[in-house]
Formats: structure tokens, sequence, C-alpha cells
């Protein structure tokens, strides 16, 4: 058990407090000795003297860097003990918008900028560069005692925790060239597998060679490092399968042409609403959030929010405030309650009917708006005509191509082209006449979406999200009566059946007040990159994509493309068999969300093939996809249907248990790395390189052992292009090694230090009090000398952040903080996909259905209420993530979870708090956790959080060269459900829960039973 004083010494207390011992110290001759009073602080990290000169502490170095604490990945400044070379105290980056509401200039000196986080004054005080209690406590990881540092190959059996330790160069050589491996029988080898130009399966000839059966798994929010492992994957080896975590964790949004808002303006917000989420969780950063939340709640008295979650969190201290208020909804009945909004809004005509009535992006911006909508736009009612339920272009009336859509004009009621600078009426219906002589009925976007929303009642909508009438139309009103100072936003809430139809209609809800991209409304920014603005991989001075690409064949097994494109379709139909239904669901959005959930289970229905071989980076999607691991687990270990599995991780996590080998990474703080800070409404890039030595093994050159340097190797050794030498080109056309990660993001940092305007040059001041001096050999060996300094002053800044005087322009957010966009009433592209189980065409307006299987057949016609009357909700706290069980300051706050229900609901059941519960799922399965009963959760909801119930990532004991290494109680506490969670019953085989059009995992409104134990 960790001591409270310790706890409260280096943890997420001391960093909400005094500055998390990252601010320097004023000291004199006069003042005591402050460790008498603090005998287990650490020194201060700068001292100011007497003369208010910055004195750097000689047993301590100080370096810029990022957190992945989570994946706001905020900038960073750490302290490093010389003598150990270990990380002992990280705080925020001065420079970086994550730590300071108003970040240093990058032209103010790290000496001046330290200077002024000092006690001198008090600047510190109205300076405090801050990280969170997450970022504070991620130092664990480098000496975890369950960290894997060597490389490893299994012993036994896939599962059995039992590993030998081998060098590099052996794995390197077994996993590329295969042979009988483990006494098993023989093993393909990567360079067999991809040297293979056969078919995946001829049964199934749209799915491409057999180097199609790699799959890649990773985690998406590493962006810098995720690029490059793309680049092997995608570029290099040239597989479609590849799969990451958001897909199974909540995000489904920005598929479809669905634009949806990141974060509020709460600087200048009147009224906020967060539903299925808190302020400062997942993608709104804790930091930021907090700071703005806090600024918002104490010095404006017009500030207001509202949380709709089905558990009582702990940004809203009370279900009913001065300021806040927390709305309980049932799990799963978001869109009810979008489109009940939406009825009293447009009923009452209180939307901004001048922003809605634009029907251009030019028109908009000579009314003053940043953006359009399509609400006006008349879509095609006739049945019979090829135009049906899209919209009617401007080629079949005479009035332009078929490229421009028909409005009709406000002041004169005649149709005219959509771009048009005048405004357009929002509600019309009739006939018009064609230029061939027909005529057709059609009807605006906003006309259709108003009777959309009154196909029930209000009561309707009210009985099925359990929240009363009278509240809904309160809600409604206060969120239009603030003009644009007021936006809606949600985050993991999204992961339920009707997910797209939920989105479209909370999109359509911010569009009713024109609130996007307006001071005090809505952002679609979320913390922009200089990569965003400027192609930093390809300029201005290395094309680090210059090399011969690997073309991509076939589809993906996930099945993400056009159903009727495929080979069963059109087998189905030379044979004269009804095409429809596809035999698995098929995914129709834009662009693949690349669910790794998706891939296991194709791979264990066999259909379309088994994958040879398994590289899973920094990825978990055995513990983190909802009802995949007991459908999936058997395919997994059994070598004969997975031929190999390849680790590259700090960790045995859940999914890595079963990995032939093990390829130790880097944790934070030894890699390179660069990303974007979530919700910092700055364009800007943290960049960073390794400021300890690397803990992982060194391979015969020298070189620590991570992800990059993995993956280089395999590629040299299978020849592929992109790596090796002539990898890619200067702008001049010079080729260009990459043989050590240093070779590839020395020169993406020279690229971004570069983009625009160069950055200057740094002092030799700057170089040493930030400890950039340490890596001027490696990128003096690599740049030429005019490329060297821009890029080591954007290191001794911790990345490039542009600047700007203000966020606002006007009214609205600065054009560098803005895409201008149109919002989609009516989603036409939705209207031209169709659904692979019954053939026909979705709607283009949100539809408000029961839940429902991939079939149709709704969920509660298979799982009665009687026999599974609770659904399933679980959530993230603001401190706990899969990834921080290993870190002891968070476990410290609470190593188990609770099944949390409304007291009435428990006492129905014969339960209170401490009680012992069983959960039961419609497929058998069932887990066993303690009751929480309170007043904190929405009736007919069992909520838990997730992050906890760990069988793996040190909670069990492994075996390395026959020595134990325990696992650890704190690690194995609380419950999962996501192990047990059911699939669809309708599909095929082993299947996930899934949105139907994106393919995104299912986690909440999943139907389950409670018994006392």
């Amino acid at each position: 058990m960790m001591k409270r004083r310790d706890f409260l010494k280096s943890g997420p207390i001391a960093a909400a407090a005094a500055v998390a011992s990252g601010t320097c110290l004023a000291s004199d001759s006069n003042r005591d000795d402050i460790s008498k009073y603090a005998p287990t602080s650490l020194s201060p990290e700068f001292k100011v003297n007497s003369s208010g000169e910055l004195e750097a502490n000689p047993d301590q170095r100080m370096a810029f860097s990022m957190c992945f604490g989570c994946y706001s990945t905020c900038a960073v400044r750490a302290r490093i003990d010389n003598a150990s070379d270990q990380v002992v105290r990280v705080a925020g980056n001065p420079y970086g918008a994550a730590a300071l509401t108003t970040p240093m200039d990058l032209a103010t000196p790290p000496r001046e900028a330290f200077q002024k986080l000092s006690a001198v004054a008090d600047q510190g005080l109205a300076n405090r560069a801050t990280l969170c209690g997450r970022g504070n406590s991620v130092v664990d990881a480098f000496n975890d005692p369950h960290r894997i540092t060597q490389c490893l190959k299994r012993v036994g059996k896939r599962g059995e925790d039992k590993w030998q330790t081998i060098s590099y160069e052996q794995l390197l050589e077994e996993v590329t060239e295969g042979g009988d491996l483990f006494g098993e029988g023989p093993v393909a080898g990567l360079k067999k597998i991809h040297r293979n130009n056969a078919l995946a399966n001829p049964d199934f000839p749209d799915f491409g060679p057999s180097r199609n059966q790699l799959l890649g798994t990773a985690c998406k929010n590493q962006f810098a490092r995720k690029q490059f492992f793309d680049r092997f994957l995608f570029k290099s080896w040239g597989t479609p399968n590849h799969g990451v975590k958001s897909a199974y964790c909540g995000v489904s949004s920005g598929s479809m042409g669905i634009t949806s808002a990141s974060a509020i303006d709460i600087n200048h917000c009147e009224f906020a609403i967060f539903i299925g989420s808190n302020p400062g969780l997942v993608s709104d950063n804790a930091n930021i959030s907090a700071r703005r939340m806090g600024n918002a709640l104490t010095s404006r008295k017009n500030f207001k929010y509202v949380i709709i979650d089905p558990i009582l969190r702990a940004s809203t201290p009370a279900a009913s405030h001065e300021n806040s208020e927390w709305i309980p909804v049932r799990t799963g009945s978001d869109t009810a309650l979008m489109f009940a909004m939406l009825q009293y809004i447009i009923n009452q005509e209180r939307y901004n009917a001048d922003f809605l009535s634009i029907a251009n992006q030019k028109a908009a911006e000579t009314f003053g708006e940043v953006n359009h909508s399509n609400a006006t736009y008349l879509v095609v009612r006739d049945k019979d005509h090829p135009l049906y339920n899209q919209f009617l272009t401007a080629s079949a009336i005479g009035l332009g191509d078929e490229n421009t859509q028909v409005v009709i004009d406000k002041a004169s009621g005649l149709p005219v082209a959509s771009s048009t600078m005048k405004k357009a009426k929002l509600l019309f219906n009739g006939q018009l006449s064609l230029t061939d002589g027909s005529s057709v009925m059609v009807e605006t976007a906003f006309s259709l979406l108003k009777k959309r929303v009154n196909e029930k009642t209000m009561d309707d909508y009210a009985n099925h999200c359990q929240i009363p009438v009278a509240k809904i139309e309160a809600l409604a009103k206060e969120f239009t009566s603030h003009g644009r100072k007021a936006g809606i936003v949600n985050y993991t809430g999204i992961s339920v059946p009707d997910s797209i139809q939920f989105e479209m209609a909370l999109t359509t809800l911010n569009a009713m007040n024109g609130s996007s991209n307006a001071k005090g409304g809505t952002s679609y920014h979320n913390g922009s990159t200089m990569s965003g603005k400027y192609n930093i991989t390809a300029a201005p001075l290395y094309d680090l994509m210059a090399f011969e690409h690997t073309r991509l064949e076939g589809f993906s097994a996930e099945r993400f493309g056009n159903y009727e494109e495929s080979h069963e379709y059109r087998e189905k139909v030379r044979k004269g068999l009804p095409p429809y239904p596809a035999n698995n669901p098929w995914l129709v959005n834009d662009k693949p969300l690349h669910n790794s959930g998706s891939h296991l289970i194709a791979h264990a229905n066999k259909d379309p093939y088994q994958f040879k071989a398994w590289i899973n980076w920094s990825s978990n999607p055995i513990y983190g996809c909802p009802g995949l691991a007991n459908q999936v687990e058997e395919s997994i270990k059994d070598p004969g249907q997975l031929g190999l599995m390849i680790a590259v991780d700090a960790y045995l996590n859940e999914t890595n248990q079963y990995a032939d080998y093990f390829v130790p990474d880097l944790v934070q703080y030894e890699q390179w790395s660069m990303a974007r800070m979530g919700s910092s409404l700055v364009v800007g890039e943290s960049a960073c390189a390794p400021i300890v030595e690397p803990r992982t093994v060194k391979n015969q050159h020298n070189q620590p052992v991570c992800m990059e340097q993995f993956v280089i190797d395999i590629a040299k050794r299978l020849e592929l292009k992109g790596f090796g030498e002539n990898a890619f080109k200067d702008v001049q056309g010079k080729p260009c090694a990459l043989h050590t990660p240093e070779d590839f993001y020395v020169r993406l940092y020279a690229n971004l230090a570069h983009s625009g305007k160069p950055l200057p040059n740094p002092t030799a001041d700057d170089l040493k009090l930030t400890s950039v001096d340490r890596l001027t050999t490696q990128f003096s060996e690599r740049l030429k000398p005019e490329e060297l300094g821009p890029t080591l002053f954007m290191l001794t800044r911790g990345g490039r952040y542009e600047p700007l005087q203000s966020l606002y322009e006007g009214e609205f957010f600065h054009k560098s903080l803005r895409k201008p966009f149109q919002h989609q009433i009516y989603n036409e592209k939705m209207t031209r996909r169709k659904d692979s189980y019954t053939g026909q065409p979705f709607e283009g307006l949100p539809v408000f259905d029961v839940h429902r299987f991939w079939d149709g057949t709704p969920v509660r016609e298979l799982w009665s209420e009687e026999d599974y009357p609770y659904l399933l909700s679980t959530f993230k706290s603001h401190m706990r993530s899969p990834y921080s069980v290993a870190l002891p300051r968070i476990t410290a706050l609470g190593e188990e979870n609770f099944i949390q229900m409304h007291q009435d609901d428990a006492a129905r059941q014969s339960l209170k708090t401490g009680d012992k519960a069983r959960l039961t799922f419609p497929n058998g399965e069932s887990i066993e956790g303690i009751i929480q009963a309170d007043k904190g959760t929405a009736q007919n909801t069992v909520s838990i959080a997730h992050g906890y119930g760990h069988t793996a990532f040190g909670a069990r004991d492994i075996f390395i060269d026959d020595e134990r290494r325990p696992g650890l109680k704190s690690r194995a506490g609380g419950i999962s459900t996501n192990a047990i969670s059911a699939g669809d019953p309708t599909c095929r085989g082993a299947s996930l829960m899934r949105e139907s059009r994106s393919g995104a995992a299912i986690r909440h409104s999943i139907p389950l039973r409670v018994e006392k134990v």
C-alpha cells in the first residue's frame, strides 16, 4: 500500500497544488531552508538568486517532451536526475497551450520563460504551467516491475505466460524466415507471406493476395509514430488489414460527411451541454478544460452547463446546482432526446433562420457567416424518379450543372440554383417543371426534417429517454436563448446501435442556432496540427514519402467497401440468386474505421480468410473491444489458425499474452514523437526526441530496440521500398537512407521547423538550458548546416505553435482555427449507399427507432426486458484508463470499480451498497462485482467504469527464463464487461454488436440481468 506522504509527494494532488513542483523558487540568504518543512520534497529545478538571475540545478536537467497519459498529448517539461537518468517530476510546457491559458510566445527565450514561472513577484501564480494528475503519474512506467525491456520468445503454448529471452537478431531471423520455431510444425515467416503472389482465398478473389494475410493493429493516437507504422504496413508491405482502438473505443463520427463539434468554446459560452461525456474527459483536454470551466464558473454568472449522462460523474457536484445540472438519461436513448429538442425548437420557430437560409459558402461570407447548410436544398420525393430522395440538380431544371442543387428564392418564391447569393426558403414542398417537360414533387431538407422529428409525440420521446417533457422543453428553450453562445458536444456516448442517427441529430441541433465556429459556440478544431496546414511529410526540405509504394489490392477483411462491387454479389447475380442479404455486413462509410475487433472476428470465422501473421503494436483489442475476447481467443491461441503473432509493446497485456515473439517498445520520454494538443485551439505540434536513455535492449549496432527499429529491420530483410538505402529523397532529389528512427524523425522535424516561415536559430543558452545540446550530433549528422538551427530551435520550445493575438475574428474563431463546411441537414451521401442486408438505400435524415440487430430485428425482440431488464453503460473516469493500471499513483486512488445502479433498481433486486451481484448477458456469460447503489445512476441502467478487471498487464504471474514475476493484486481489481459482452446473434458465426454503417463497436445499451449472489 502506498504511503499517504509518498502519494502526496509525487502524485496528482501535488500536480494540482503547488504547481507540481515545476515552479522555480526565489532564494536568498535570509530565507529559511525549505527542506526542514518538506524533507521529502525534491530540490527545485531552478532558483532565482538575489540578483534576479536564474540558476539551474546542477544535479538535474530540464527537457521538453510530451505526455501520453491520455491522448490529448500535452506538451511537457520534465526534470531528469543526472545521476540516475530518471525523470523525477513533470509539469507543463509554458509554450504549450495545454499548460497555460496564454502560452508564452516562441520568441521568449527559455531562460526568461522559466523566470516567469518562478515565485519572484508571484509570477508563477499567473504563469502556472501545469499537467494533470494522470500526466504526473506516467513517470511510474519507466521502472514498472512488469515492463518488458528484452526480446522474448514464448516457451510452451500460447497464453501460458512462459517466455525466454532471445537476442534481437535471433528474433528478426525467426519471424522473417519462419520454420519449425516451436516444435509444433512449420510456421510461415514474413518473407514467405509477403512474396506469395497467390490469392489469400481463391473463393474470395476480391480480397486480394496472400500478403493481405498480415494484420497490423496499433494505437492511432501516437500520431507521428503511427504514421511510421502505417508507412510500413500500407505503403511498403501493402495490406489493407489494419486495426486501431478508436473504432471500438467510441468513435463513429466523421464518417458519411457528418461533421461533429469537438469542443465548446467555454471562454465565452453561456450554455453548454455535454452528452455522454464530461468536461475534461476523452477528447476534451483535462488541463485546458479545468482551467476554462473554472474561469467560467467563477467569473461569469451567465454561464451554465448541463451534463446528460446515465451516471453522475465528478464534473457536476450535484444533480441540481446553481450553474450546473446533471440530467440522467437512459443509456442508449440519446437520439430520442435529440429528436425531442429538435421538435420543440422547430415547432416553436426558435432556430436561426437567417443562418439556415444561406445556401452556399460564398453567400455565407457575404452575409457575415463562416459556414452554411443545405437546409434549403430541394429533395426529390417522387419514388419513380431516378433522383428519388436525392437533391434536385440544377441541370434537371435548366438552372445549371448536375453538381449544383436547387433552392427556392425567399423573396420571389421561384426556383434558383443553390449558388444564389440570396436567402432561400426553409419550408417548401410542391411540384416543379423539369426541362424534359415532366414535373416532380420536391421538398426542402428543412421541411423534411420538420416532418421527421414530428413523427412521434413529445411524450413518446420523453418516455423513451426517461426525461420529463417539461425538462426537455426547458432544455431546448435554454439552448436557443443565447444566440450562438450555446453548444452541445458528446464523445463516448455514441457507442450505441444507432450512433450514426444520434450523431446526425446532434450536429443538426448545433446547426439550429448557428453556433458552429462561433465565439462562445462550438469548435471543430480540437488542436489542429501543423501537418494539417502544411504537408510536412513531403516538404519543404525532405519528401519522406518519395519511394515506390506497394499498391493495395482487394477489400479489407472487415469488408469496407461497396458490396455490389464484390465477387459475392456478382456471383449471386450470375447464378440468378437474390443478392441480398450479403453473407456478412459491409461497411459503407466514407473511410474505414479500421476496427481491430472486426478483423479478428473475420479471422475467427475464416471468412474471407484467416491471417497468417499479426503484428500488434501498442494495442489491446482483446481487453478493449466489447464482446471480442470470448469469441476469438481460441482462434488466436491455435498456431494452426494464426501462424505467427508478434507483439511490440512495453507490457504483456491481454492481447500480447498470446504472442509468439515480443519486441520491447519505448515508453514516453524515451520516444521520438510529434502530435497536436487536444482542445488547445492552437495550430501547432508538440515535438520531442528521447530525453532519457531508453531502457530497452540494444541491437548489434547499439540502437535501442523499439517499434521503429523493428519495422526498419524487417523491411530491409524483405527488401521493401521506403526503408534502408534510397528510402526517400530531399527536395533536390538526393536519396536519403532510413536505417534508424532518427533518420526519419530528424528530417520530419526539419520539415516542421521550416514550413511556412522558418523558425530562427537558438542561442547556446537555449540549447543548454533545455538539454537540446545533447541532440546536436544526431541532428547535424543528418541535416544540412543551414537546416540545423531552426530544427533545434523548435526542440528548445518543445514544438512549434503558431502565435495568435486572438482566438477570434469578430464573433467567430480566427480563420486559422476553423474550416468552412456545410451542415448536412440532409445527408445525400447516405441515400447513395445501401444497407448490405436489405439492399435498400439509407435515409438522408436521422431516424429515431428502437435498437436493432444487423438484420433489422429489434434487440428487445430477442433479448426481452423480462429476461434482461437493465441496460449496460460503461464510462471512463478522469484518472483511470486501461493503461494507467500500471501507474501506482493512479491505482492508489482505488483498485476496484463497482456495479453502479440506482438505489430503487437495486432495492428491487434486494441489493444494497456493498452486496455482491452477478451480471448475466444474453449470450449466457456472467461476471460478479460489488454493488454501489445511490441516486447517481439513471434508472434501468447499470454503469461500470472502464479500465479495471485486468487479467494480464501485470495482474498475474509471468515467467521469463524460469524466473517468476509475481502478479500485482492492484492490477486485477474490479471487473470488465468487455470480455463477456454479447455479439450480434443475427450475423453468421462470431460477431460483434456494431453500428451497421461505420462498423464502430457498441459498448452501451447491451441488455443484461442483475442478481444477488
